[in-house]
């Protein structure tokens, strides 16, 4: 009778290892960051198109989202895997140590980006936020899914470099298609 009550719960089982972006604005979303130091993490930034202009494929934004990734990580010991930087967002595929090491360097890789960005080092930043949610992350477990989202950063930096982009993409690539892509 004790574990039939426990069934009619409404569990987010599907929202276990993910946090931020959209999902803090429901109840989803607003529990602790989940982090693994043994799984890969997949981290999400996205900027808010009308607070940059030219976005973060321009020559100066995309060096500085470049060297700040390299600084910081070395700095808080976390492995960057993978990286694609679109015009409106940043795909960040990480394993990292701690968890401390983790949260630092989350909160410092996106204030540094915003200060160097909008040149507010000493005062407040008047105008609109940079970013348009919190970060959005969410923990690998397993290879296939380690597969998936491997191949989607990777597809989404070819798109950013001219490849063209395609509805049907997220269905599935064939094994040419993966060739292609990472060749």
């Amino acid at each position: 009778m004790k574990q039939q009550t426990f069934s009619s719960l409404q569990t987010n089982w599907k929202y276990r290892y993910c946090h931020g972006g959209t999902l803090r604005k429901s109840s989803k979303g607003r529990r602790a960051r989940p982090l693994s130091s043994k799984e890969p993490i997949h981290l999400v930034f996205k900027v808010n198109k009308t607070a940059v202009r030219g976005g973060l494929r321009t020559p100066r934004t995309f060096s500085l989202i470049n060297s700040l990734l390299k600084k910081y990580s070395r700095k808080f010991y976390v492995r960057v895997e993978q990286h694609s930087i679109q015009n409106d967002h940043i795909h960040i595929l990480l394993r990292g140590g701690k968890r401390s090491q983790m949260q630092s360097f989350f909160r410092v890789l996106a204030g540094q980006f915003a200060q160097r960005l909008t040149d507010t080092f000493d005062t407040k930043h008047e105008g609109e936020k940079i970013w348009k949610h919190r970060p959005f992350s969410r923990v690998v477990k397993g290879y296939r899914p380690y597969r998936i989202v491997r191949d989607y950063i990777q597809l989404n930096e070819r798109e950013a470099q001219g490849r063209p982009y395609s509805k049907s993409r997220l269905r599935g690539l064939t094994q040419e298609q993966l060739t292609e892509l990472w060749s």
